[in-house]
């Protein structure tokens, strides 16, 4: 789920006068020091908005390669401090002054901000997402190398442990967004959890912004894309697709109804995405007889790289694209910014689950189905 930030630019002069204008209540001081200041470029404050990225103003840098600067700020926001187009220093800026240290050379240079716990959130998430990154790339390289041997078992412990390790991430992210309260943060870190899977999470979390930070556009921004998503509920009924499949034919989803059909949304470049599919193979030769379907939609390019997956994995269900990428009619229609995704929806039509895969995949199909 993307979270969009508002455009709400502001310009003014910076002066002496900025440490008594701190004084005032609405207003809050950003100083700091360069630790290599360069000869060329400018420090640039600048608001993070929705589509773009609004300066706010030029910071005057001192000879001791210090700077302050004062502004008046009503509501919370996020901000970046612009170091000569080299660095970048995130900021979540609302009442309480902020320190900041900074390399100012280098992208992945030295970066200390203290005086503001919305910031300290923000990093605190980042740190978290990396962590799970390190280890996602660490299990990437462990299943290329079992998928080059040919070690079926091994690449399905592989996904097993990506699935733990994605669901305890998961459960961090959302431990920290209770410890945020309502700290404008915590819309941030939401972008990091399964928007379809946690929709009752965020749903919650919307009600509260909405009691606690009613005016504000971020609040506005959360709790309209929330409500975009209770069409797409468990419970509610799937939408149809309709788009092409290898040779050219429309086959659409609605000509599947009568069956437990799971749609898969994958592509042949995405590595989690080939990680899952011997899992979903065997499944779908557990269960196919039993009454369960695939719809598999394909967020490609290029048609030879998708047929090419298809033979190479031995994918034998139903498989559809239009080879537009995040922008296919069918990744819109279902809010998919992410895959592997998965839908699942009863006879009916209705969904009844979201983003199976592993061993959760293979319990609701034996709950489904039984030992078939």
């Amino acid at each position: 789920m993307s979270i969009s930030i508002f455009v709400a630019a502001a310009c003014s002069q910076t002066t002496d006068s900025a440490q008594t204008a701190n004084e005032n209540d609405g207003y809050v001081q950003i100083e700091g020091k360069i630790k290599n200041p360069s000869s060329e470029g400018y420090v640039v404050l600048e608001k993070i908005g929705e589509q773009n990225i609004d300066v706010v103003d030029t910071l005057m840098v001192s000879s001791d390669s210090t700077f302050r600067y004062s502004m008046k700020n009503e509501d919370p926001g996020f901000y970046r401090l612009n170091l000569y187009d080299r660095q970048y220093v995130n900021l979540i800026l609302d009442k309480e002054d902020v320190q900041i240290t900074a390399d100012g050379n280098r992208p992945d240079g030295l970066v200390e901000v203290s005086g503001s716990r919305d910031t300290d959130y923000f990093y605190e998430v980042n740190d978290i997402m990396r962590d799970f990154q390190q280890s996602v790339n660490e299990l990437n390289a462990d299943f290329m190398k079992a998928r080059s041997e040919n070690e079926i078992e091994k690449m399905q412990q592989i996904e097993e442990q990506y699935l733990q390790i994605e669901q305890q991430n998961n459960e961090k992210i959302k431990s920290k967004i209770r410890d945020m309260g309502s700290s404008i943060a915590a819309l941030y870190a939401v972008n990091f959890l399964d928007a379809e899977k946690e929709f009752p999470f965020l749903d919650e979390l919307a009600t509260k912004f909405q009691k606690d930070l009613p005016d504000s556009p971020y609040t506005k921004q959360f709790v309209a894309q929330v409500e975009s998503l209770r069409s797409l509920a468990i419970g509610m009924p799937a939408p149809d697709i309709q788009l092409p499949n290898p040779a050219g034919d429309t086959v659409s989803l609605s000509s599947l109804q009568g069956k437990y059909v799971m749609i898969d949304f994958w592509a042949a470049w995405c590595k989690p995405c080939r990680m899952e599919n011997p899992n979903v193979v065997r499944m779908y030769k557990k269960y196919k007889d039993e009454g369960f379907e695939i719809y598999g939609v394909s967020l490609d390019r290029s048609k030879e790289d998708w047929v090419g997956a298809i033979e190479k994995d031995q994918l034998t269900w139903e498989h559809v694209s239009d080879l537009q990428y995040f922008d296919s009619q069918a990744a819109r229609l279902y809010n998919i910014n992410a895959i592997p995704a998965t839908v699942l929806i009863d006879p009916d039509g209705k969904i009844i689950a979201k983003n199976l895969r592993g061993s959760a995949l293979e319990e609701k199909l034996a709950e489904i189905f039984g030992d078939a």
